[in-house]
């Protein structure tokens, strides 16, 4: 416990900006396209219809990210865990490949360089595998919370979430959630739920509160 909450502490000494996405399930489908071989970049070898989605739904909500954070000529480094994406070299090479594209269709100016990357390149300092735990450990805390405390889907205007005492959460995420919902370092954190209700889908922005003090 002690050796998370020293990582954590040395992570907000990062300068930049942590952003998690939470995505309904229902809504998956706006965000996923089915497999196909033929494509405008090029031929694919076979996906799997699960990994392809995921991969689909992660260019989507890259592209609109970088196109809200980019400048002209920025390079984007892009590092990922070898999970179902991008799982061995041939999957690495068209992973990229289709998220170059998904960049290229958001993006309104001129990008530098594109260079997509797994954990896997980690010199054996740990320096990449430290880095991409960051938002490993804010997925999962995210995750566990909105699992116990689903917001309500006819609702766009939820702020804060508030996370009650005496909950069965773990030691570990609530740990994690004391840290998401502080943006005083120079790491900035931004959660961000994409719903589906009865109204449509909707996207929101909503921080975490552990603490009651000043409310």
């Amino acid at each position: 416990m002690r050796s998370l909450r020293a990582y954590l502490a040395a992570a907000d000494q990062l300068q930049g900006l942590l952003v998690s996405f939470a995505l309904d399930k229902r809504g998956t489908d706006r965000l996923s396209e089915g497999y196909t071989s033929d494509t405008a970049f090029g031929q694919l070898k076979a996906w799997a219809s699960r990994p392809f989605g995921k991969l689909t739904r992660v260019g989507h909500l890259a592209g609109v990210l970088v196109e809200g954070i980019r400048r002209d000529g920025q390079n984007l480094i892009w590092i990922t865990d070898e999970d179902e994406i991008a799982p061995n070299d041939l999957k690495h090479t068209e992973a990229t490949k289709i998220l170059g594209h998904y960049l290229n269709s958001y993006c309104s100016g001129a990008m530098g360089h594109f260079r997509f990357g797994t954990t896997a390149s980690d010199a054996g300092d740990l320096l990449i595998e430290d880095l991409a735990a960051a938002p490993d450990f804010a997925a999962g805390c995210i995750g566990e919370i909105l699992s116990l405390l689903a917001l309500h889907p006819e609702s766009s205007s939820v702020e804060r979430l508030f996370l009650p005492t005496g909950t069965d959460l773990p030691a570990k995420v609530i740990d994690i959630a004391t840290w998401l919902e502080d943006s005083s370092g120079n790491l900035q954190k931004l959660n961000l739920v994409v719903d589906e209700g009865g109204v449509g889908c909707s996207i929101r922005n909503f921080e975490i509160v552990t603490k009651l003090e000043g409310l």
